[in-house]
């Protein structure tokens, strides 16, 4: 397991083997230094009369209250246990993972004040595998993931409230338990909190951009298995090549309509499905415009991991600490929150183009193939209610597209009167990803059927079709036969989404995403 040096430029890769624990983190020598430099001039500041935010003042709206030096340490415990209030049901621990990681990473660029033994800790527990318990509500991206990260926080120190409960991962198995016990057992010591510390720990999106990231890399997947789904879809449905010509691309020449044009080709060579019906002029949109609609998808997928990946690596906390004290507003979510409701509504029309192609399949007016892909209609239903499921995923993910970013709740006494809402994108993207990759197994599902009966009907044999749906469709039939009579396809469905989730559709055939532009 390789080691992964903090404040050196975290990259998307790097960032999913640490939250996925297939990595351990460190902190290397030059962050180190950086991190004790920069607390040499937190103390200089707190050793002085002036008032500094964040270093000797209340928080938020209490910002002209300044506090003695006396009650330094107890203001950054009284900041974390009172901001830890979040509520709802715990976020999945590679998300708080990441967060920890974000956080710790952040705070390696030494310009935070923190020392580092605080941020060692951090890391260690991490290493450990000791993840917080993190509630999902209570964030809206204003000064940051404030009650989320500081219940991350509220584990780092001395405490005995009950509801402080981490994960840790032992003999093979997670259990829970409360944080200061976990620690104890791991040999690892608490930390004491001192001036700026607190808000070092709590002031930035860390939670909100983990949850973005590990959110576009299953709806890449979803996207690679899309990608699949529409070729088999185009063979079933005796499509014509001509939508995915490169002369097409260049007439318009968006990167990722090119980029998408060509894998399509590539997933159809030497297809005899395809051209098949010489009197076809063209197909319906879910087939024709899909270079255009994944493409832009991929261009999304593309802003949207330029904009997080610079957040990954940025100081977002407030004052940043350099030869002086900067008050600034690095800490608010917009590039976030813009990011995920961008990635919203661009899964969702991902989404809506697979399940039209679904119900396309099963048509039998559209498609020249049996109702419901049975071969006894009527007294077999077939394929009819996975549309249904996937009509009702789509409109969930519908819903789920209005952008959060728009809104804001004033806060903290209209100190805070403009929030990002951070991470209810964030989240809103989760959820739409997730729906999406049950969207396109039910295609998938759907698809490979209907392919086999064209086959059948057309007297051609699986070698008539392109190498890599043939390759594919033999790992799918290992797990998932040709439906001959009616049954619950839940189960069908959800063996569909494991390999599209693990990768077992994607591995043989991963040279075609080569290059990509969400690579």
């Amino acid at each position: 397991m390789r080691n992964i040096n903090l404040g050196e430029n975290l990259d998307f890769r790097s960032f999913l083997d640490l939250s996925h624990g297939h990595a351990k983190s460190a902190i290397g020598k030059e962050s180190m230094e950086k991190m004790s430099d920069c607390r040499k001039m937190v103390d200089k500041v707190t050793r002085g009369d002036a008032a500094v935010y964040g270093l000797n003042t209340g928080f938020g709206s209490l910002a002209r209250v300044k506090i003695p030096s006396g009650d330094l340490e107890k203001l950054q415990e009284n900041l974390i246990r009172s901001h830890s209030c979040a509520v709802g049901e715990p976020l999945p621990m590679d998300v708080v993972r990441g967060a920890m990681i974000l956080r710790a990473n952040t705070l390696c660029l030494g310009h935070s004040g923190i020392r580092p033994e605080v941020v060692e800790l951090l890391v260690q527990m991490v290493n450990k595998e000791i993840i917080p318990k993190v509630p999902l509500y209570g964030s809206v991206g204003a000064s940051g993931d404030l009650a989320l990260l500081s219940t991350i926080a509220c584990c780092l120190i001395d405490n005995s409230d009950p509801e402080f409960m981490v994960f840790c991962h032992e003999n093979g198995s997670w259990t829970e338990k409360h944080s200061r016990k976990a620690l104890d057992d791991a040999g690892l010591k608490p930390v004491k909190l001192t001036s700026k510390e607190g808000l070092a720990l709590n002031n930035g999106c860390q939670v909100s951009t983990s949850l973005g990231l590990l959110a576009i890399e299953r709806g890449i997947l979803s996207l690679q298995a899309w990608d699949i789904a529409l070729a088999t879809s185009a063979q079933a449905l005796l499509a014509k090549s001509s939508p995915f010509d490169e002369r097409v691309s260049i007439a318009r020449p968006h990167k990722g309509h090119k980029k998408q044009a060509e894998i399509i080709r590539n997933l159809l060579k030497d297809s005899a499905l395809i051209d098949f019906d010489k009197e076809k002029v063209q197909d319906a949109y879910s087939v024709r415009c899909a270079p255009q609609v994944g493409g832009a998808v991929r261009d999304a997928i593309a802003f949207a991991l330029e904009q997080l990946s610079i957040e990954m690596n940025s100081v977002t906390d407030n004052p940043l600490i350099y030869g002086d004290v900067l008050s600034g507003g690095n800490f608010h979510g917009a590039p976030v929150a813009q990011a995920c409701d961008l990635l919203c509504m661009s899964f969702t029309d991902l989404g809506s183009m697979s399940e039209r192609r679904t119900f396309r399949l099963i048509n039998s007016h559209l498609s020249g193939l049996p109702s419901f892909l049975t071969d006894n209609p009527g007294l077999s239903s077939g394929f009819m209610i996975p549309q249904y499921t996937a009509a009702s995923l789509v409109s969930a993910c519908k819903a789920l597209s209005h952008p959060a970013c728009v809104d804001s709740i004033p806060t903290c006494e209209d100190q805070e009167d403009h929030v990002s809402m951070a991470p209810i994108s964030a989240w809103k993207l989760w959820k739409i990803v997730d729906n999406l990759s049950w969207i396109v197994s039910i295609e998938l599902l759907t698809a490979f059927q209907a392919l086999e009966m064209r086959l059948s009907s057309l007297g051609l044999s699986i070698n008539d079709i392109s190498y890599p749906t043939r390759t594919i469709l033999g790992k799918v039939r290992q797990k998932v036969p040709y439906i001959q009579a009616d049954q619950p396809l839940s189960s069908k469905i959800g063996l569909m989404r494991d390999m599209v989730l693990d990768k077992t559709l994607i591995n043989p055939i991963s040279d075609i995403w080569s290059s990509d532009v969400v690579d």
